[in-house]
């Protein structure tokens, strides 16, 4: 079965800035997670630190 790649707007809590970026949709997941990076640029306070990992090995 492939892949199913969306392209989301993810946003800080205001709203005053907002990125669109391209995420991996896994129905069969826990938690949503964002690159570091990308939550540095929209100044989002980070709260955890996960490796991520899909069942077909697709993740990091």
């Amino acid at each position: 079965m492939g892949h199913i790649w969306v392209t989301v707007r993810i946003g800080n809590e205001d709203g005053s800035k907002v990125i669109e970026a391209r995420a991996l949709v896994d129905t069969g997941a826990t938690m949503t997670v964002i690159p570091r990076g990308i939550a540095k640029e929209l100044g989002l306070r980070v709260t955890g630190k996960s490796r991520v990992e899909t069942g077909a090995g697709v993740g990091g």
